[in-house]
């Protein structure tokens, strides 16, 4: 099937390669959710000389408000205005009170200069001013079949929300419907872009996230879990932390290659400087590795490292290391996916950190499914590519109080799970480890005693009072 490519970044991902050729597509939306920016970015991102297109304005986008507005965006190209792209507004005719005359108008237009695109906007103040609802459809209907006869791709804007498309003429008539939203998400907005129906072709449901900025409309797909994982056999090769004591005591051999840990602690109690151990110990091995954060700047982390003797500049100038920072106040899950993808894929990392994984809960908007989807999907990812990852995640709760792993059953979608607490033993607090689970490897059972020495980094020490239990009488028959 040929497909118009609309080289808005991350949408053709969507729509599975682009429109289908010679579609009617309604883009609809609230008010100032985008739907404009998108039309008229679709237009010059497709236009040639040899394929031309037609911006049909009416009362709702005056023409000279449109181009004042479009002329902000890269996209846009003033000397293809009016050779390749012809913006006519059909205003006058509407405010006539005649809307047959102005559907009667585009189809003349349309029949003269044969466009490859046509956009109307907005495509309800056709109905809205028509002299009676019976001519307005009838106007319609003859204007959608002379398009589906021509070759032509054509976007229909109009102001349309969900409820409405059930019962619009339009959404009957057009072969597909984009819907961009714009929803309030603590302190800022989230904008949304959802296909609702694509004739002819499959495409990625749910919603997605994107952006607009003086390049235009940036769309975000949101992760999926891979239809047919890369590489999925099982591995009994062994991926070593590093970590005194922790590859024979408590992991024999450390984690299994390709797999996902979850090391989970009180706020403080040093998962940080050891996943910053298990990914470093990896470089020295030759694996190269990617470090996310969101709470703490590389600058911070380089800190941290250089204590231990690691010097992460020159590991990252030798591309065996990526430093990956984004702050959790602006966090949005979709978007940062694709750049924890990226830097994964750039350095064709075999250890991943991802410090922690409840900022990514907090970028998921308050939605714990959409949490749940993510991280679940983003663990496929690493194990179809044979990367072991280690997630970390905050325990509230110290000393023997009632804890909470890791919300909405994320916990089940690690291989093997860590457990870091502080104690009190003797008048002192101490750091105690234990290792929950580990799928398909054998483990520790005993609570053993964390160091953390300022030079030597990590390790694992003797093991614990009897007396001293890491999990609550409820967390034990859980």
């Amino acid at each position: 099937m040929e497909r118009i490519r609309t080289n808005i970044p991350g949408l053709d991902e969507i729509l599975h390669g682009g429109f289908p050729a010679y579609n009617t597509v309604l883009i609809s939306g609230g008010p100032g959710s985008g739907k404009t920016v998108l039309a008229n970015q679709i237009v010059f991102n497709s236009i040639s000389p040899q394929h031309k297109a037609i911006i049909v304005t009416t009362v709702s986008e005056p023409l000279p408000r449109m181009l004042r507005f479009m002329q902000e965006f890269a996209f846009f190209k003033p000397d293809l205005v009016p050779q390749v792209v012809m913006y006519e507004d059909i205003a006058p005719h509407l405010l006539e009170g005649d809307g047959m005359i102005a559907t009667q108008r585009i189809e003349n237009l349309v029949l003269e200069h044969h466009p490859a695109l046509l956009v109307v906007d907005s495509v309800r103040s056709l109905h809205q001013l028509a002299e009676s609802t019976a001519a307005s459809r009838r106007a319609f209907y003859r204007l959608a079949a002379t398009l589906a006869s021509l070759p032509c791709t054509t976007l229909l804007v109009g102001e349309y929300h969900t409820d409405d498309l059930s019962s619009s003429v339009e959404a009957t008539i057009v072969d597909a419907i984009i819907t961009l939203d714009r929803r309030p998400a603590a302190l800022r907005d989230q904008r949304l872009l959802r296909i609702h129906k694509l004739r002819g072709s499959d495409y990625t449901p749910g919603d997605h996230t994107f952006r607009i900025s003086q390049q235009g409309i940036t769309v975000f797909p949101r992760l999926t879990t891979p239809a047919t994982p890369a590489m999925y056999t099982a591995s009994r090769e062994y991926a070593p932390t590093g970590i005194p004591g922790m590859d024979d005591q408590m992991l024999p051999g450390g984690l299994l290659r390709g797999t996902i840990a979850l090391l989970v602690g009180d706020p403080g109690v040093g998962k940080t400087v050891t996943a910053l151990h298990f990914l470093l110990n990896g470089i020295k091995l030759g694996e190269t590795g990617v470090y996310i954060s969101f709470q703490e700047d590389p600058t911070q982390l380089e800190r941290i490292a250089a204590n231990f003797g690691f010097d992460v500049s020159a590991l990252k100038a030798s591309g065996k290391l990526n430093m990956l920072y984004t702050s959790p106040v602006e966090l949005d899950i979709d978007e940062h996916a694709q750049k924890m993808l990226a830097a994964v894929n750039e350095l064709n990392a075999r250890r991943v950190v991802i410090d922690s994984v409840g900022d990514l809960e907090a970028g998921a908007h308050g939605s714990p499914d959409r949490y749940f989807n993510f991280v679940y999907s983003l663990a496929q990812r690493f194990k179809s590519n044979g990367v072991t990852a280690l997630l970390t995640g905050e325990m509230s709760g110290l000393f023997g109080s009632e804890l909470t792993l890791t919300g909405r059953g994320v916990s089940h979608i690690a291989d093997a799970i860590l457990l870091l607490r502080y104690t009190e033993i003797g008048g002192e607090i101490r750091r105690a480890l234990a290792v929950l689970a580990a799928r398909g490897s054998d483990h520790s059972k005993q609570v053993r005693e964390y160091l953390i020495s300022e030079k030597e980094g990590p390790r694992v020490g003797p093991p614990l009072s009897s007396a001293f239990s890491m999990l609550t009488p409820t967390q034990r028959k859980e």
